[in-house]
């Protein structure tokens, strides 16, 4: 979405939902950046700055609440977590036309070179031990034990449409 342009879409994973959204006011790209706030606190806290037992308590949360950091969180990251979960998106970091590149020059981000980033040189910090292509072990569980239900296909992409997918990483053996 270009600058100053806006959507009324009322759409997006609760915990992730700007309060611009909840309040089903016109927004525009800034809702992005609040969901990378939301990204962020997550994964330096392993858990949601805006909690409930179901959606309607997420949004008063979001609404309403402000996000905790605790004490020894560096100063670098309660910034950019307090500049992204901003609830006035006009205040919100990476509102003004330089857009990305605001965020990109946050302290924050002091040790990040985007040119590795945007060439893929980046090595991962983290690499599981898998011992085959259906090794679920990394997954809790929870989740695999859970009986899978598949949606029907209707119908297969023309060639048309599938070429589209032709740059794709990785496409199914059977597409």
């Amino acid at each position: 979405m270009w600058f100053g342009k806006t959507t009324s879409t009322f759409c997006g994973t609760p915990e992730f939902m700007a309060p611009e959204i909840i309040l089903e006011q016109r927004y525009g790209r800034m809702v992005d950046w609040w969901a990378f706030g939301v990204l962020i606190y997550e994964m330096l806290l392993g858990q949601s700055p805006f909690r409930g037992d179901d959606e309607d308590e997420i949004f008063d949360a979001i609404l309403e609440d402000e996000p905790l950091y605790p004490i020894h969180m560096p100063r670098d990251s309660v910034s950019i977590l307090t500049r992204l979960l901003t609830k006035d998106p006009a205040r919100r970091l990476g509102a003004s036309e330089a857009d990305a590149a605001e965020i990109k020059s946050h302290l924050f981000f002091k040790d990040t070179n985007w040119d590795d980033v945007f060439h893929k040189r980046i090595p991962s910090p983290f690499y599981p031990a898998i011992s085959s292509a259906t090794d679920t072990s990394n997954f809790d569980k929870e989740f695999t034990s859970e009986q899978p239900t598949l949606t029907p296909v209707h119908s297969t992409l023309s060639a048309k449409d599938q070429q589209e997918f032709a740059a794709f990483d990785w496409s199914a053996s059977w597409a």
